[in-house]
């Protein structure tokens, strides 16, 4: 089994497209679990959803070849006789004011995170200091390791993603495919000084991850084109 985490504002949508292409009715997409938000009412959601879908291990072992959503990679841990997990992370300067943005775009959805932002009418500087997404990314790796994912995926570097997965899985996903883009951000944020200063305090484990996770792509793209 393939367990794809999608940490938000990182490729993963792009990168589900993908697969959808590929593996179709043996992909299972998983949302609207609230993974990745740090509030209660998402806690316990989380908790009792990650309990239901563990105890399908035997059915999803049947039916799918590759789990994908908004998970945390340890979710899935010692649910099946063995699982490689793949990821995808962005810098996290771009990704923090990505998902910012993001929210900001989309009020109507059923989840804490955008009713909160949106009721408080916060700022980007209060969405950067607001406990429920600091470091968002490490998040997304619960208590697993990233030098235990199999794969790891650069959303700056898309392409030569797909073909370390295509190397390591032996499935061609055939092309780059690239969705929920924010038009107005024309592919990069600019990132002021105080912005800097506050992801610097509260993601710093983000960027310690994502200094991991860009060491680890380039050994893996270097063993890729050996």
């Amino acid at each position: 089994m393939i367990i794809s985490v999608h940490v938000p504002k990182a490729a993963g949508n792009s990168f589900r497209e993908c697969l959808a292409a590929k593996f179709g009715e043996r992909l299972l997409s998983v949302y609207g679990d609230w993974a990745g938000c740090d509030l209660p009412a998402a806690n316990e959601r989380y908790a009792r959803r990650t309990g239901e879908m563990r105890e399908r291990g035997p059915e999803l072992m049947l039916k799918y070849d590759i789990i994908h959503g908004h998970f945390a990679a340890d979710r899935f841990v010692g649910v099946f006789p063995s699982a490689d997990y793949v990821a995808f992370f962005r810098d996290p300067y771009q990704q923090a004011l990505a998902h910012y943005y993001f929210l900001l775009r989309n009020p109507q959805r059923d989840h804490p995170e955008e009713r909160i932002l949106h009721d408080e009418k916060m700022s980007l500087h209060d969405y950067l200091e607001w406990s429920a997404f600091r470091n968002h990314q490490t998040q997304y790796l619960g208590s697993v390791s990233i030098e235990d994912l199999a794969m790891v995926g650069l959303s700056c570097e898309f392409g030569k993603s797909l073909t370390a997965f295509r190397t390591i899985f032996g499935v061609d996903l055939d092309e780059e495919r690239f969705c929920n883009v924010n038009p107005a951000s024309a592919g990069a944020y600019s990132i002021t000084p105080e912005v800097k200063r506050l992801i610097d305090k509260h993601r710093a484990a983000d960027l310690e991850l994502y200094r991991r996770a860009v060491e680890i792509f380039k050994k893996q793209s270097a063993a890729v084109a050996a």
